[in-house]
């Protein structure tokens, strides 16, 4: 996704390590914070296969191209690069699912969809001597499983075209991709290249507009748990945007049970609790309860210290200031930050 990186830079100066633990999904607080401010959230995971080497190779290949300039810990577009981004905004296939990115391992969806899709299609030629696709013991039981169920084929194919149509009335080529993606009986599926050249795309749109056929795949069968493909999927859905522990601790909170209650009850460390909640708050705000989080008496405190923007703000720590003080800091430039971008 080389030429897709740039779509995370501007002019203005950003901390490059965000946005490489960003696509890579290294969620820590700070990575999750700025990229909430460099509204870059729904690239979290998209190319969570690069390497460090292979991030920093790619820098220093655009520095020598002029497109990007580095300085300490941050890096933006020259006026070559802001060029190129443009071209890129107009010219390349943008994603339309990426607000799903959190929903799925989509390697691991695609790989059960299309073992599953490649069974019923052979089972439909009462063909048993074919070589499937290679996945693992578990998966492939899951799917075997699933098999056993009356009447798949007919069902199955009319909910792959109630696919097909949500996918073209987002955008055709996806609908096409998808069709040209499927395994069966004497189908073996477009390769990337094949991909390419069909849809007069280059290599890297290819990849992206897998990854979000799959994301929307994944949200469209999730509004239809009761259908045969949305009973084979769903088990591979998360539940929430964030880890399951942060989740319980959003949901405790939610219940009234106070931040050190809930480290005790849970043997936690009051400080886990507090990434929990601003997790949550970055990712899901709706979440979260902010008039009992984040009393008005205590964002006049933050705001009062701090002017202009929001990214410039320093948090200074002194000896005698609560050990909640970076806390409350933190929350209140979420706060601040999603009612910018509202």
């Amino acid at each position: 996704m080389n030429n897709y990186l740039f779509m995370l830079f501007t002019e203005h100066p950003r901390r490059y390590r965000v946005i490489e633990n960003t696509i890579r999904n290294k969620r820590t607080q700070a990575t999750l914070f700025w990229a909430l401010n460099y509204q870059i959230l729904n690239w979290l995971g998209s190319a969570d296969h690069m390497t460090r080497n292979e991030f920093d190779a790619w820098m220093h290949h655009q520095q020598e191209q002029g497109l990007l300039m580095v300085q300490d810990d941050c890096a933006w577009l020259t006026k070559s690069g802001v060029h190129h981004k443009q071209r890129i905004l107009k010219n390349y296939y943008q994603p339309r699912f990426d607000q799903w990115t959190w929903l799925v391992n989509t390697k691991k969806y695609s790989e059960r969809f299309l073992l599953a899709i490649q069974a019923i299609s052979e089972l439909s030629f009462y063909n048993r001597n074919y070589v499937p696709l290679g996945i693992s013991i578990t998966e492939m039981s899951v799917v075997r499983n699933w098999l056993t169920r009356p009447g798949l084929i007919s069902t199955v194919h009319k909910e792959l075209l109630s696919i097909g149509e949500y996918l073209s009335s987002t955008d055709n080529q996806l609908a096409v991709l998808f069709a040209h993606t499927l395994l069966g009986h004497e189908m073996s599926g477009w390769t990337d290249t094949q991909a390419a050249n069909e849809l007069e795309v280059t290599s890297e749109e290819v990849m992206i507009m897998r990854r979000d056929i799959w994301l929307g795949i994944a949200s469209y069968l999730a509004g239809h748990p009761q259908s045969n493909l949305g009973q084979l999927m769903n088990s591979l859905l998360n539940s929430t945007p964030i880890s399951n522990s942060a989740w319980r601790t959003v949901r405790e909170f939610q219940r009234g049970v106070p931040i050190p209650k809930i480290a005790h009850v849970r043997h936690l460390k009051i400080s886990t609790v507090r990434e929990h909640l601003l997790e949550a708050a970055i990712i899901i705000p709706q979440s979260i309860d902010w008039q009992r989080l984040l009393t008005a008496n205590k964002i006049k405190a933050v705001q009062s210290h701090h002017r202009g923007p929001v990214s410039e703000w320093q948090f200074t720590r002194s000896t005698n200031q609560p050990a909640d003080d970076f806390f409350y800091f933190r929350l209140v430039q979420i706060w601040e930050l999603h009612h910018q971008h509202e």
